[in-house]
């Protein structure tokens, strides 16, 4: 096991304690966990890939000069 890394004030790590914490679990909660972090990955990475797509279109209709919606309207009330 990789030895805990001081802070500056002599204390243990956030990271360190977490991960002390978390090897202290159960073999079932580990992985519960590990599916967590892996699915939360997932979902950031689809999430910048529609942002990338939805902009990708915007601009490619800016360009073209076929906008179909002015975006200054979209959230007004």
């Amino acid at each position: 096991m990789i030895g805990a890394v001081q802070n500056q004030d002599g204390g243990i790590s956030t990271v360190d304690a977490l991960w002390t914490l978390i090897q202290s679990q159960t073999k079932t909660v580990r992985e519960a966990l590990a599916k967590r972090f892996i699915e939360e990955d997932v979902l950031t990475e689809t999430q910048q890939q529609m942002v990338r797509r939805s902009l990708t279109k915007a601009f490619e209709e800016l360009y073209s000069g076929e906008v179909k919606k002015d975006a200054r309207t979209l959230f007004a009330k």
